[in-house]
């Protein structure tokens, strides 16, 4: 495996975590909105 080939591989898998985390603190945010405008509680 090439030098940038390697470098690309270890440094994807920061990113994709990152864009994970993001999407599940979206959602998180989104449901405690709608939560409170509905008047219910998450749990």
């Amino acid at each position: 495996m090439s030098t940038f080939g390697l470098t690309f591989y270890v440094l994807i898998w920061p990113v994709l975590s990152t864009l994970v985390l993001l999407t599940l603190c979206v959602a998180l945010i989104r449901d405690i909105r709608k939560a409170k405008k509905d008047g219910d509680t998450l749990v």
